[in-house]
């Protein structure tokens, strides 16, 4: 009887776990960029089941019982997003593999899929918590901040200076050589694995994807799986509380005839 109890304890926590990602997939829906994560679910310990601690058919294959589940985030889920139109001049999409480099105040690099950048009167051009984009240039940004700029599909910064169209800088794109080795800090940031190699679209180009300027990448969320996922994994916790519930009444049922 106190297996089940610890197999139905289990099952709470490992949906408890599901359900707290679920829950974190949902109050992003609407966040730029956002990619949701991957959460998976492991036995715990099998024991098997002998001839001599319970009658068993002769039929009856080789036979075990677990002591219950356990279940992590695994990973996160880098599927492509829906690409909206907007009107920024700064306000950047990735179609294929890459991700933007942005730089905190300590200088600290990190990379993100969440284009919304802007250009502030210090002429830095940082996300909304005011991280700054990572941008090659070979024109000082004082000489082309005001008036339209052009960001080419391969991240090229064009503006027109005195009647000709100059390549002012270069917004590079990176990989990681694993991508699940990402580790996730929130808000859509990712920092590479110390000894994974970080790849950038100057030196290897061909590897990369698009950048898309006056869009935004929005999250690769589905709500139609997500509420699916909810109701499947309620249904999954209401089952371990009522195995918990049965286990403790019959246990109760056994105490009161031993007295």
């Amino acid at each position: 009887m106190n297996k089940i109890l610890t197999i139905g304890k289990t099952g709470l926590h490992s949906n408890q776990n599901k359900m707290d990602a679920i829950a974190n997939d949902l109050a992003n829906v609407n966040t730029t960029g956002y990619k949701k994560k991957k959460v998976s679910f492991q036995e715990l310990l099998l024991n098997q089941i002998h001839q001599e601690d319970v009658l068993l058919s002769e039929n009856m294959n080789p036979s075990g019982i677990n002591v219950g589940s356990t279940s992590r985030v695994s990973g996160v889920d880098f599927k492509q997003g829906s690409i909206i139109s907007t009107s920024g001049d700064y306000q950047l999409a990735i179609e294929g593999n890459g991700f933007f480099g942005v730089r905190d105040e300590n200088g600290d690099f990190f990379l993100t899929r969440n284009g919304n950048f802007h250009i502030n009167e210090d002429l830095s051009i940082t996300d909304d918590n005011g991280h700054n984009l990572e941008i090659n240039v070979s024109v000082p940004i004082e000489e082309w901040r005001t008036g339209d700029i052009t960001i080419s599909r391969k991240g090229d910064i064009i503006k027109d200076i005195d009647g000709v169209a100059t390549t002012v800088g270069r917004i590079p794109l990176y990989y990681p050589e694993v991508l699940d080795s990402l580790i996730s800090l929130g808000e859509g940031k990712y920092v590479n694995r110390e000894g994974i190699t970080l790849y950038n679209s100057i030196d290897q180009e061909e590897m990369f994807g698009s950048i898309v300027q006056g869009a935004l990448e929005s999250s690769n969320v589905d709500m139609s799986k997500v509420m699916t996922d909810m109701i499947i994994t309620q249904k999954a916790y209401s089952m371990s509380s009522k195995a918990i519930q049965t286990t403790d009444e019959i246990m109760g049922m056994i105490n009161g005839i031993k007295r």
